[in-house]
């Protein structure tokens, strides 16, 4: 169980796949992670680009119903790139927008079984 200063909750990973899968959601890598997937991926680092990422550069593209497009489905979802997953992925729930934005905060409390 995960606690961190300044979040008024905890949490423990259930696999849940909800996290990857929240409506409007989107996740920005930096050119050193998009770097490290490619790696993983055994991709040339413009095949990853292309196939990946959003015309901006910077967003991952969604996969299947707006769904992270490396989330694996199943009895316990599963991130397809988790050794190099994103930051933003590392750090879930604990996003500072989540002690600002209320409305996206009883989402995710609403979605996120490990909450």
């Amino acid at each position: 169980m995960r606690r961190e200063e300044g979040f008024p909750f905890s949490f423990s990973c259930k696999r849940s796949g909800n996290c990857c899968a929240i409506p409007g959601g989107f996740v920005r890598v930096t050119s050193d992670e998009a770097a490290a997937i490619a790696r993983l991926l055994e991709l040339d680092l413009s095949a990853f680009y292309a196939r990946y990422v959003q015309p901006d550069g910077v967003t991952l593209k969604d996969g299947f119903g707006n769904r992270c497009v490396f989330l694996n489905d199943g009895q316990q979802a599963s991130c397809s790139i988790y050794e190099a997953r994103p930051q933003k992925c590392r750090q879930w729930p604990f996003w500072p927008e989540l002690r600002t934005d209320e409305a996206l905060r009883e989402l995710v409390l609403r979605t996120c079984p490990g909450i």
